[in-house]
């Protein structure tokens, strides 16, 4: 049986989540057996994704450093997986208010569990596509009161939200956020779709998570009036200081475009 079949079957018969498949990529350990053997099919398909994953989680390192470092300390963030290794609440100086969220209840739960009884932490159900959910439910008053100067995330996440769902995140973000808030996101650049890279976009489009790429430029036009920030959008490695191995590899994976972008938006 070829890898394209196995991935169709595991995602057919048991549905692995995404979001645990990449707490796997990273190496770690709360994830399901589901998850694991999904993400095994696809790392045939797909070598590059332990590497890139951590790239993500790397960037989003950087970008809590970056700006805690510009005062800021209160941290909304979408499709947060779970709450494991250099993630932001560990990242953050004590005191630091972080709200995350998800939109697979299984992971919410079991994130739950993995914050326990940390007051300046919660974790809730949301879409990423409906961040409207999120910010006028009572955690945000309980946790962030009437400020609405915050950092938000959506990293790791924009890829999976078709382009509509993703103009209206951002532009309700936008809408709801203070004058100064800031976004940090990460988003692929479109690629193009050779043979090759069709096996990795059936598994996700047959786990219900479907990929959407879109050139950067097109990115840019959806983000407004948000602002990109300098030095604007750069491939991760160059966030992280390291060569960039795993955008080129991407590259050529998909035949010309798909490398993967950071960068960090602003309200004036």
């Amino acid at each position: 049986m070829n890898a394209e079949s196995n991935i169709a079957g595991i995602a057919d018969a048991s549905k692995p989540n995404a979001g645990r498949m990449y707490d796997y990529f990273l190496g770690g350990n709360h994830n399901f057996e589901v998850d694991r053997k999904a993400a095994e099919e696809v790392i045939k398909v797909a070598p590059f994704l332990p590497k890139l994953s951590k790239l993500i989680r790397w960037f989003l390192g950087e970008a809590i450093r970056r700006l805690c470092d510009q005062g800021y300390t209160k941290f909304l963030d979408f499709a947060s997986g779970l709450p494991t290794a250099d993630h932001i609440h560990q990242i953050a100086p004590a005191g630091t208010k972080v709200i995350y969220s998800d939109i697979d209840p299984v992971t919410v739960a079991y994130a739950n569990e993995l914050i326990a009884d940390n007051p300046d932490v919660r974790y809730v159900h949301c879409d990423a596509g409906k961040p409207e959910e999120l910010l006028h439910s009572d955690v945000v008053q309980e946790l962030f009161g009437d400020d609405r100067k915050i950092a938000i995330g959506l990293n790791g996440i924009a890829w999976f939200l078709p382009e509509p769902a993703l103009e209206h995140s951002l532009k309700t973000l936008y809408e709801w956020a203070a004058p100064g808030s800031k976004l940090f996101i990460s988003d692929g650049d479109n690629p193009n779709t050779p043979e090759e890279a069709r096996q990795l976009q059936e598994f996700y489009n047959r786990l219900g998570q479907p990929v959407h790429f879109k050139p950067l430029e097109r990115f840019y036009e959806i983000s407004k009036p948000w602002q990109v920030e300098e030095p604007g959008f750069k491939v991760l490695e160059e966030w992280v200081d390291l060569p960039p191995d795993v955008s080129d590899g991407l590259k050529s994976f998909w035949g010309g475009g798909g490398a993967i972008y950071g960068g960090f938006l602003k309200k004036e």
